[in-house]
This record gives C-alpha cells, sequence and structure tokens, in this order.
C-alpha cells in the first residue's frame, strides 16, 4: 500500500507539473496569435447604443483577453451570429451564457460602427485562473481525510472540465479521475467520463448510534454518458455505470472486526454490474460573480435491466437532486447586504437492492452536517440543506460570506420509514473565503449542531461550497 501511495503522489507531482509547463506554452502561443489576429483597431468607430444597433446585421464579432481560451469556444456560447440582426436580447442571452461557464472574472461588450457603417461587437475579457493543485486535509461526521488533486476547468483552452484527486479518509485510499467535454465538436452534445478505485469503510448504525456491523468497500467504477441540449434548460442523457464492488473486512479497524465477530454480522455480498443509465436535467441556473440564481432538477436512473442471473447483481436506482439559488435575498423585515444568496438542495434517491453496499448512505461529510459520515442508511434516503450566505467584504480579489444553515435527512428500506421522528436535523454557521480571480474555489468551515434525533456537534471543511 505504501508503494502504491507514493507511486499515485509521484503521478499527481508529474501530473501537476506536466500540466503547468503545457498550460504555460499554450498561455504563450494564445497571446502570440492573439496579439497577431484579435487586435481590433477601433479609434476611429462610434460607439452606439444597443438601442441603435437593434435589427442591424452584424459585420463582425471580436474578442480581446482571451489570451487562453479559443475564440471558436466562446463563440459556440453566443446568441449573437456574424451577418445575422442584432438584437438586445440576444446580447443579453449571450452575455449571460458567458458568464455561466465562470471562467471569466470580467465581460465587457462594446457595440460599434465601423468607417463603412457595419455593426462590430467587441467582447472585452478578463480570465480567471483555473488551473488548481491543491492540497486539503480535514474532517466531518467522525472522517478525517487528506486530498492531493488537480482541478481544471479551461483545459487547453477549450472548456473541458479534467479533475485527479488522490484522497485518504482515515486511512483507506481512493483515486479519481473525471473528464468533461461540454461541446463535442462545437455539438449540442456533451460527454463525461468519471473513473473511481476506491476504499471506504462503512458503519452500520442503529437508532442509539451502536454500531451494527462494518465492512469494506473496494469499489472500481466506470461512468460514461452523454447529454443532448434539447434546449438551454432541457437536456437529455444517456450512458452506462460500471460497478465492481469487492465487499470485506479489508481497512477495517480491529475493533470494529471484533464487533462485527461478537454481533456475528456478516459483510454484505460482492456484486459486479454494468448498468444502463438515462438522464434528465431541466432548468438553469445563472452566475454572475458572486450571484447565482435560477432553478435545476436532475434525475438520474440506473438499471441492469434484471440482465444477470445472481439476484444481488440486479438492480434499478433512481437518484434525482434539485438545486434553486436566489441572489441578493431579503427577508423584507431585516435588510440584508448585496450579494446575499438563499441556496437550496434537495435529493431523494431510491434503489430495488437488498444488498447494503448497493444502498444510500447519508450523513455528516457531504449531505447532514454534524451526524458521523454515512450514519443513515437504507433503500431509500432524502436529504435537504438551506443555506443563506451573506457577504461581509467583497473586494476585487476576495470575499468574505458568513453561512448560516439547516440540513435534514434520513435513509430507511422503506418509503415510509425516511420520514419518520429519527430524522436526522442540524443547524449551523459557517464561513466561506471566495478568491474572486480563480475559478469555483470557496475554502469552507463550517461547525453544526444536531437538534434530532440527538444533540451533538461536528466541524466540516472544504475547498468549495458545500453545493
Amino acid at each position: 500500500m505504501l508503494n502504491y501511495k507514493r507511486k499515485v503522489i509521484s503521478f499527481f507531482i508529474f501530473i501537476t507539473i506536466f500540466e503547468l509547463l503545457l498550460f504555460r506554452s499554450f498561455l504563450s502561443i494564445n497571446t502570440c496569435f492573439a496579439q497577431e489576429s484579435n487586435e481590433l483597431d477601433v479609434k476611429n468607430f462610434t460607439i452606439i447604443t444597443p438601442k441603435v444597433a437593434e435589427g442591424m446585421i452584424v459585420a463582425d464579432i471580436d474578442f480581446r483577453g482571451n489570451s487562453r481560451t479559443s475564440d471558436d469556444v466562446i463563440e459556440n456560447n453566443l446568441e449573437l451570429e456574424e451577418n445575422e440582426p442584432f438584437t438586445s436580447e440576444k446580447l443579453r442571452i449571450s452575455m449571460q451564457n458567458l458568464k455561466n461557464l465562470q471562467v471569466f472574472s470580467k465581460i465587457d461588450v462594446t457595440l460599434f460602427l465601423d468607417d463603412k457603417n457595419r455593426l462590430i461587437i467587441l467582447f472585452d475579457i478578463e480570465e480567471k485562473w483555473t488551473l488548481l493543485p491543491y492540497f486539503l486535509a480535514g474532517s466531518g461526521g467522525g472522517t478525517s481525510y487528506l486530498v492531493l488533486g488537480l482541478y481544471e476547468t479551461n483545459f487547453i483552452g477549450r472548456l473541458y472540465t479534467f479533475n485527479f484527486t488522490y484522497g485518504c479518509k482515515n486511512s483507506n485510499c481512493s483515486t479519481f479521475v473525471y473528464f468533461r467535454n461540454p461541446s463535442v465538436l462545437g455539438s449540442p452534445f456533451n460527454i463525461v467520463s468519471y473513473l473511481t478505485k476506491e476504499h471506504n469503510v462503512y458503519h452500520v448504525y442503529n437508532h442509539d448510534r451502536d454500531i451494527l456491523g462494518t465492512f469494506s468497500n473496494q469499489r472500481d467504477m466506470i461512468n460514461l454518458f452523454t447529454d443532448l441540449k434539447i434546449t438551454p434548460s432541457f437536456f437529455i442523457g444517456l450512458g452506462f455505470l460500471y460497478l465492481n464492488n469487492y465487499i470485506s473486512e479489508d481497512g477495517i479497524i480491529s475493533s470494529d472486526a471484533e464487533n462485527n465477530k461478537n454481533r456475528k454480522y456478516d459483510v454484505p455480498a460482492s456484486t459486479s454490474s454494468l448498468a444502463l443509465e438515462t438522464r434528465l436535467t431541466l432548468g438553469k441556473i445563472n452566475y454572475d460573480g458572486l450571484k447565482s440564481d435560477g432553478l435545476s432538477y436532475v434525475t438520474i436512473i440506473d438499471s441492469t435491466l434484471q440482465g444477470y442471473p445472481s439476484k444481488e447483481d440486479n438492480y434499478t436506482s433512481v437518484n434525482s437532486t434539485l438545486l434553486y439559488y436566489k441572489s441578493n435575498f431579503d427577508f423584507g423585515i431585516i435588510p440584508l447586504p448585496k450579494y446575499t444568496v438563499f441556496a437550496l438542495r434537495s435529493n431523494i434517491s431510491a434503489t430495488s437492492s437488498d444488498v447494503t453496499s448497493q444502498q444510500f448512505f447519508v450523513g455528516g461529510l457531504d449531505k447532514i452536517r454534524g451526524f458521523y459520515d454515512g450514519e443513515f442508511s437504507g433503500k431509500y434516503s432524502w436529504f435537504s440543506n438551506f443555506e443563506l450566505r451573506v457577504p461581509s467584504l467583497v473586494t476585487e480579489y476576495i470575499a468574505l460570506q458568513h453561512a448560516f444553515f439547516s440540513d435534514v435527512g434520513y435513509a430507511a428500506d422503506t418509503f415510509p420509514g425516511i420520514f419518520n421522528k429519527f430524522t436526522g436535523v442540524s443547524v449551523g454557521t459557517g464561513i466561506r473565503i471566495l478568491p474572486l480571480k480563480i475559478n469555483r474555489v470557496a475554502l469552507r468551515f463550517d461547525y453544526a449542531y444536531t437538534l434530532n434525533p440527538f444533540n451533538t456537534f461536528g466541524f466540516n471543511f472544504g475547498l468549495l461550497q458545500f453545493f
């Protein structure tokens, strides 16, 4: 295991250095091209308003400041097109589409009439730093973790997302690789691949928080899917999910192994399956600096279609998540600072599998703060998170948010059972430090106090917003 860890860490260092060099060379090449082809001399042009430009034919769309992001990638996100009529609505949608990419810290647009009375549109862009090698240590829900990672959301200037993570929860380590192409060859199709090699330890608890049993899951996962954009608020997707769950007591501590023996706990069966995946996305979240607004609903169905002779390998699962954000939120009675955001996440999931390792575990690390990680488990689960993010400092480079939150949720083996007196409820507060020139990073520190079904507390840390 030690040699494996050394190899992974060495690979992480190699990939970091390689991409930094690649990024530097690509930046130099792009800057050279920008200087040669993107410099538009507008000294003798006349600035006009969108109202004046309404209905005019767009002669040229130009970009300035995008030293890394390719022109054609930006153009693919515009409603405006050359040789087509200009409208203020197309300009508004184009600006919002660029903001939603979250790789630009500033986007300004100017409309010109050139010396031939043709309409010229110039986008002046400032790019965020998107390459993030990171090291993170923390805890939450009774679990400590150590993470090394490399996260890039504008890989080679094509808006590709690449994430490599090597992390250990307690003493058990996992590797994750994620890649997303948001528009294959400029088409309305994206493609996503997600590969993991995980080693996690799960506890099964009773209502008194006694551990009924412990097992280790060494899971290999391959998830590959594509989404087709029907409209900006309607996507349908298709893919597959391969899972290989090797269940044992490897990696669990001696006291848990002794507890399994005393309670005569049998670990779940190992499973291996390939499932068809269908996806539906409705709604859209709009971003603008600290502001987030909109509603998004995603449901994912995975099914083996009863294609395996072994009952343990067959399953159908449904996972549905709702996100809602409202910027400049105000109670009406209590005035709140500008950029205050109300955020909501709700999830409900179900599976047909009777194998514990194929079921849902919800708890303190990433779903219900203040509780043990994976404290509630079963075939059905739900959870909701409510956050009010109130800024106290906003500058050009950094923002400080104070979060006030409540989390609620549970898991059980029957659908009615997930709504009962044992439902987990917690409240808390936290701090977010957001470097505004770095994409999507939010240093997060949360303290949660549980209100039901018992009273305790927990800390939670992270490199991103909780959701």
